[in-house]
């Protein structure tokens, strides 16, 4: 496999791999502006209920209850593992609901009751202000840290790096974000830990490519174009990137698939947003910053009053 790996040519194709995540990155905007993302209570403000029926209900009854308070398609009931019941034919749900004045709450209540004896596990309000400030809060996050780490890599390595590090970064932020609105995965407060997360993953696999051609462009082979010799920086570390990310998709695919309902969306976040940091940190990165020194390289001899050669 690793013999594989080291062979393939990968800035040979560098232009379709930047034309794929243009036309991703498109769809996803368009995605993002037509769909629009599927914002939880964190964002929008409002009420999420945990309640557990002593008998057993099903999830289109507690649906009907609430839509017949605030109104089809609002309302979101999602079943939830039951915890700490003593009768077994127990259970359990998330209802999230827009705010509710006093009577719509005790529409609710009722609602809910002649379904079968209930009791509420857990209640939180979130008030409208509260989710915007949140929303402004995350935006700035995601902003400062995507400013530090150009700054990081423009001091740590030179400034091209760092202005292509943060596009392969932009790059993952907007395919996650397309990506989770067109599956319509919720997102709430765990999200920004997971952008956060998925940023400081790829800048840190971006970040090993980028060191690595480096090394080679300081001790670049004689005739070697800077297209080979990015590919071969990519070569070696290929493995290295692959294997960490897989790593890390597989422990996510376990807690998506056994990991409960409460961290299934923050884990789809991160599944998405670090297959993303994989391919761009590879491919993306190393090829923006080859059409940038490859540019510069014949403007260079042009002015020097040279021929456009290819660098």
């Amino acid at each position: 496999m690793t013999a594989f790996l080291t062979r393939i040519n990968y800035m040979k194709q560098a232009r379709v791999w930047v034309i794929v995540s243009v036309v991703l990155s498109l769809i996803s905007l368009v995605a993002l502006f037509t769909v629009g993302l599927n914002k939880g209570l964190d964002f929008t403000g409002g009420l999420l209920l945990d309640v557990q029926f002593e008998n057993q209900v099903t999830m289109a009854q507690v649906q009907g209850a609430v839509d017949a308070v605030v109104g089809q398609g609002v309302a979101q009931v999602q079943n939830a593992e039951v915890k700490g019941a003593q009768s077994p034919d127990a259970t359990e749900f998330f209802i999230r609901t827009p705010e509710l004045s006093a009577e719509q709450r005790t529409e609710l209540t009722t609602g809910l009751g002649a379904l079968g004896t209930y009791k509420t596990i857990s209640e939180d309000l979130v008030s409208g202000s509260v989710s915007g400030e949140l929303t402004q809060r995350a935006i700035l996050a995601i902003a400062i840290a995507a400013i530090l780490q150009v700054v990081y890599i423009w001091i740590r390595f030179q400034f091209k790096f760092g202005i292509t590090a943060v596009l392969a970064l932009l790059h993952d932020v907007v395919i996650t974000l397309g990506l989770m609105a067109i599956f319509q995965v919720q997102i709430n407060s765990a999200f920004v830990a997971a952008i956060l997360t998925v940023l400081g993953y790829s800048m840190n696999d971006t970040v090993v490519v980028i060191d690595r051609i480096r090394e080679n462009l300081a001790n670049r082979r004689k005739g070697e174009s800077l297209e080979d010799m990015t590919t071969r920086s990519i070569q070696e570390v290929i493995f290295r990137s692959l294997a960490t990310g897989v790593s890390v998709q597989m422990m996510l695919i376990a807690l998506l698939i056994w990991g409960g309902d409460s961290i299934w969306d923050f884990s789809m976040t991160l599944l998405i947003g670090i297959t993303s940091g994989t391919y761009s940190s590879i491919f993306i990165a190393a090829a923006l910053w080859l059409f940038w020194e490859q540019a510069e390289t014949k403007r260079h001899k042009v002015g020097a009053g040279g021929k456009p050669a290819k660098a």
